[in-house]
């Protein structure tokens, strides 16, 4: 063989080795990436889901204070007037329960 050719198998093999160490290593990134994103976005649900539990219970804690003024407690009431003036809607999904069961399955 002459200096040329070795010259060009010794290159090959050494891109080879490059490769053989540069592919676990982006493999590793890529997946500790993915990793720390789904921790981060478990981690702003699991927030999410205390904060709506204390809005339900300041929600019920006006209730009751409704109750005690006006013998009534007015949460479908306030629940209409917050869909017509501020156009959002209450979709049942988040009730107590079904966030505690929430939080427990994502502990």
């Amino acid at each position: 063989m002459d200096i040329e050719t070795q010259v060009l198998v010794e290159l090959i093999k050494a891109g080879g080795h490059i490769l053989t160490a540069t592919i676990p290593s982006l493999t590793t990134l890529v997946v500790g990436k993915k990793i720390i994103k789904h921790a981060k976005l478990k981690e702003n649900y699991l927030i999410a889901l205390n904060d709506i539990r204390y809005l339900l219970g300041v929600e019920a804690l006006h209730c009751r204070e409704h109750t005690e003024r006006d013998g009534k407690p007015l949460k479908q009431t306030i629940r209409n007037a917050v869909t017509a003036e501020r156009k959002l809607e209450w979709s049942g999904k988040n009730t107590q329960s079904q966030i505690i069961r929430q939080i427990q399955k994502l502990k």
